[in-house]
């Protein structure tokens, strides 16, 4: 494994190579080029693939885990370097043992000198470092999405990379009720009681006046509904049952019943597709939003069956009262504002994506689905901090 260790002032890389992460000791940014083979990828002056170096903030949670291994396959990538405020143990194996490592707290008063130094030399950042569920602990939850978006633009800026590829959310998509699946020019104003979605469209509008000033930047923007996959079912079960998480282990992973309005329909998409198009986007040097979604769309009791339960439709107001309740007793990590986001959040056309960077999910929506509920049932995760398996959380099953 190689390790990095910074206490977010001065970062000190070391590992495979003790220079820039690259495998050099040069600076400055890894010039664009006007040359490109049949895949779209980066072609240097002679044909070959451009040898790149990318840096992942975020990179030990669900997409990042599953990007760290896209990007070990690709010959084009010579270097990859993680961020994470909490870093894979020696020894975690792959894909965490490939990459180089910085811990860093996003929005820490540092931050911003301390990136910087990491992503000079980088073709480009990708984004991924999210708090999606924080409890009850909302200034936490804005501090890392706002603050630290901000500081890794800031530090991106400043160090002069040319590319930005942001995990954004189907979230910021304004609500759209025919269920009509949207393209990326739908309105993006967001689900307004949801502080998540709230946050995802503070942070594009921020982007959007970066690109106003700085219009020699690309910034891509992915835009998944619910990622999941195997890896992260403890994650996922940690995050919606909190202390009562271990529970999913004694069911199996099965939820008997599922209580949710008949007019909710769920998209989900695979880790691996996601990390995929954001693998794509920065071979190709895209910018753009791109819809990322999985298919098919799964209505309320066909999830239930493949969560190994039974639908109990509710009405709208009342499972969302039943939640701001038992959220306000502390019971459980979800307010009534997620009920709003599964049904007021639109579902996604990906035809850019397809058209643009050929990318397709490889994945059935309904098999990510299973998958992910037997892992969590079986305990499953990775050494990352962010996966771990519950036996191997103590008390803090809940969301982080």
């Amino acid at each position: 494994m190689l390790v990095v260790t910074s206490d977010c002032a001065v970062p000190r890389i070391r590992g495979a190579d003790a220079t820039n992460g690259a495998g050099h000791p040069g600076n400055g940014v890894t010039p664009r080029s006007d040359q490109r083979g049949a895949d779209g990828c980066r072609r240097c002056h002679r044909g070959h693939p451009e040898r790149v170096r990318v840096v992942v903030t975020g990179a030990t949670g669900n997409i990042g885990t599953a990007l760290l291994g896209w990007l070990d396959r690709r010959a084009e990538v010579d270097a990859t370097v993680g961020v994470a405020r909490r870093l894979p143990p020696a020894g975690a194996g792959r894909p965490y043992e490939r990459a180089s490592w910085l811990a860093c707290d996003l929005a820490g008063p540092d931050a911003v000198d301390t990136l910087a130094g990491v992503f000079d030399g980088a073709a480009a950042v990708v984004h991924l470092g999210w708090e999606i569920i924080t409890g009850h602990r909302r200034d936490t939850q804005a501090r890392t999405n706002r603050i630290g978006s901000r500081n890794v633009v800031a530090a991106l800026v400043r160090a002069g990379v040319p590319q930005l590829v942001h995990l954004s959310s189907a979230a910021v998509y304004s609500p759209h009720r025919d269920r009509t699946p949207v393209t990326e020019v739908w309105p993006r104003r967001g689900v307004p009681a949801s502080a998540y979605s709230r946050d995802k469209v503070d942070v594009e509008d921020m982007l959007d006046a970066v690109e106003a000033v700085r219009p020699g930047l690309r910034v891509a923007r992915v835009r998944p509904p619910a990622v999941l996959q195997p890896a992260a079912g403890s994650e996922v079960v940690a995050m919606m049952l909190g202390r009562f998480a271990p529970l999913s282990r004694l069911a199996g992973g099965r939820v008997p019943l599922l209580p949710l309005p008949r007019q909710a329909a769920i998209q989900v998409v695979a880790a691996e597709d996601v990390a995929d198009l954001v693998g794509r986007a920065v071979l190709a040097e895209a910018a753009g939003p791109f819809n990322a979604a999985g298919e098919p769309v799964v209505a309320p009791d066909e999830l239930a069956r493949l969560l190994g339960g039974r639908h109990v439709p509710v009405p709208g107001p009342a499972l969302r009262a039943v939640l701001d309740a038992s959220w306000r007793l502390h019971l459980q990590p979800l307010d009534g504002s997620w009920l709003d986001l599964v049904l007021d959040t639109p579902l996604l056309d990906s035809s850019r994506a397809r058209t643009e960077l050929g990318w397709r999910a490889a994945h059935d929506a309904r098999h990510t689905l299973v998958a992910t509920r037997r892992a969590a049932g079986a305990d499953a995760g990775t050494a990352s901090p962010r996966l771990r398996p519950l036996s191997r959380r103590g008390g803090g099953a809940g969301p982080r």
